[in-house]
């Protein structure tokens, strides 16, 4: 999309950058733009996109929505699929995070960082893996961010992601879901209903790998379905089942459920339960399988696929 400075909707992010090869990450509405002030008056897409990109990385991008290049007489806003294209498989992620670790308390400091076009919360907690997370560490970060009273929901609307950060490994989750749970914020988004319309609880912080992040990832593709959490059935084909969300829209209809190791003793429940509410597909999701044990497709004639974190 290419337009000139004085017609463009954008105008007002102009002043977001101020000196020539600046960008910086912004917030417009639901919207996250990365603004580049290019070196010509005329944006050069190809040559401005590899300018920008060359100190960030994929995941940096995966949260972009799109990137908006200004030039003193045109400016360009480019689609985040191109820039994810043009910046292939490069990741910085795991150098961030060493450049950063030693730098924070292990029990539960935190820093925010300016690195860069974007602003990053990181969080250290005291474990070797993030897999290790229990629930009560949310209220222990919960309460430092709290206390040390530098964050603020005030300031929080240019934060682009947030880092929790073990000894060995890490995960990023999303800002948003993050700042919600510690300051009690309303969603800014629609929030999803049960079937009374009434809304449904936001969930605990969300860990890496974890089941919960799985299947919130496993909804994140369902966004455009009508979703019910916590599903308990005892009525339905004769056995007490419960699953951990059901995605309507229309005829099409999905069964969610997390199992740690699938058998044929957890599908035959699923397949009688989507036969009698008439659902057209179950979804297992699982931890990676170890590289010995059965394969996971054995159950797709049935319209039950098994699902890892690599397959969201």
């Amino acid at each position: 999309m290419v337009f000139g400075l004085n017609d463009n909707t954008y105008n007002g992010l102009y002043d977001a950058v101020s000196e020539i090869g600046q960008s910086r990450t912004v917030r417009t509405g639901n919207e996250w733009i990365l603004v580049f002030r290019t070196f010509t008056q005329e944006p050069d897409v190809i040559q401005d996109v590899k300018d920008v990109l060359a100190s960030l990385d994929i995941e940096d991008i995966r949260y972009i929505d799109s990137l908006l290049l200004i030039g003193s007489k045109k400016s360009v806003k480019v689609d985040s699929s191109l820039v994810e294209d043009l910046v292939g498989d490069r990741t910085r992620s795991p150098v961030i995070i060493s450049s950063i670790k030693d730098e924070i308390d292990r029990d539960f400091g935190f820093k925010i960082y300016d690195r860069g076009p974007h602003r990053r919360l990181a969080a250290r907690i005291p474990i070797i893996e993030i897999k290790d997370f229990k629930d009560e560490f949310t209220d222990r970060i919960k309460d430092n961010i709290l206390d040390d009273g530098s964050i603020t929901p005030d300031t929080l609307d240019d934060i682009l992601s947030v880092y929790l950060i073990a000894d060995e490994t890490y995960v990023r989750i999303d800002p948003g879901t993050f700042f919600q749970e510690i300051f009690d914020l309303p969603q800014k988004v629609t929030a999803k209903t049960d079937g009374s319309g009434r809304p449904i609880p936001s969930d605990r912080i969300i860990v890496g790998e974890s089941p919960r992040e799985l299947v919130e990832l496993a909804l994140s593709r369902l966004k455009q379905h009508d979703i019910y959490r916590d599903v308990q059935f005892v009525e339905a084909a004769g056995l007490p089942y419960s699953f951990d969300a059901m995605a309507v829209q229309e005829d099409d209809g999905v069964l969610l459920k997390y199992i740690d190791a699938p058998s044929d003793d957890n599908v035959l429940p699923m397949k009688l339960f989507m036969e009698a509410l008439d659902v057209r597909q179950g979804w297992i999701l699982t931890s990676i399988p170890d590289s010995d044990s059965q394969p996971l497709n054995k159950w797709e004639k049935d319209n039950i696929s098994v699902l890892t974190i690599n397959d969201l």
